[in-house]
């Protein structure tokens, strides 16, 4: 799910001397929500139908508009550009590629498309959303580290203390990931009580991403532990032939074996 997927082209312009109210005229006639602002031929603003209602129509494009566009490549991840959205506060990003605006792609339209990846219990995303990013390195032949996190007596909580129950336990463990991740890592709730981890992190910080996730700790005055399966890509000689799944399986089966230690 790249962001050239999602954004919308061709870019319509207008120049900084123009007033606002040619601005809201332009932007009717085009049944669009933002123009790009030049000066010149360069593009040096975004003006939107939010700065249109906050300005005086006498006024123009270059005292109304938002100065200094940020950016994304349209190859990056649709999340990434929602990510950078949310990060400076921004409804919309031009996309460029070697100094060509291809389009610009818009926070609405990214999260009714990124809204059905996430899990509604925990707000993690779900499974295609760790596949797109595994296949994505993959592809490129970038190493990285695969965990599969699988909690121990998972089942045996739900009997006891009943599925709401076992929803909060769920839903505290996914805080957990989120505080334990970082920029560096990419995170989802594969299935029930497995989690995944893609990790770029280098081999002794992803092990004590590896140490912390197996620690148990207590939600509810119950005891919770999780089984850590990890696939290193750096030590895998077929790594980049393999298919995801593939990767998903093995490192499954290592958790799963490690959960059979741990309640023997």
């Amino acid at each position: 799910m790249k962001v050239a997927e999602f954004m919308s082209s061709p870019v319509y312009t207008v120049s900084t001397e123009r007033s606002v109210q040619h601005v809201s005229d332009v932007m009717n006639e085009l049944e669009i929500g933002s123009l790009a602002v030049t000066d010149h031929g360069t593009i040096v603003g975004i003006i939107t139908s939010r700065d249109i209602r906050s300005s005086h129509p006498n006024r123009i494009a270059a005292d109304a508009m938002t100065p200094s566009p940020i950016s994304i490549s349209p190859d990056q991840f649709a999340w990434e550009a929602l990510e950078l959205m949310e990060r400076h506060r921004i409804e919309r990003l031009l996309v460029v590629h070697e100094d060509r605006v291809l389009g610009i792609v818009t926070r609405e339209k990214l999260q009714i498309k990124l809204n059905q990846l996430v899990d509604p219990l925990t707000g993690l995303y779900r499974a295609p959303y760790i596949q797109h990013i595994g296949e994505h390195f993959l592809n490129r032949r970038q190493h990285f580290r695969l965990l599969f996190i699988d909690l121990n007596n998972f089942g045996e909580i739900n009997k006891l203390h009943g599925h709401p129950v076992g929803d909060d336990f769920l839903v505290e463990f996914s805080n957990r990931l989120r505080a334990l991740t970082s920029e560096q890592d990419y995170v989802c709730r594969y299935a029930g009580d497995e989690f995944v981890v893609i990790t770029c992190r280098n081999e002794h910080e992803a092990l004590q991403l590896e140490t912390a996730l197996s620690q148990p700790v207590v939600i509810h005055n119950v005891t919770l532990s999780a089984s850590v399966g990890i696939i290193n890509g750096y030590l895998v000689p077929d790594f980049f032939s393999l298919p995801f799944r593939e990767l998903i399986s093995r490192a499954s089966l290592l958790s799963t074996s490690l959960k059979q230690k741990s309640l023997a």
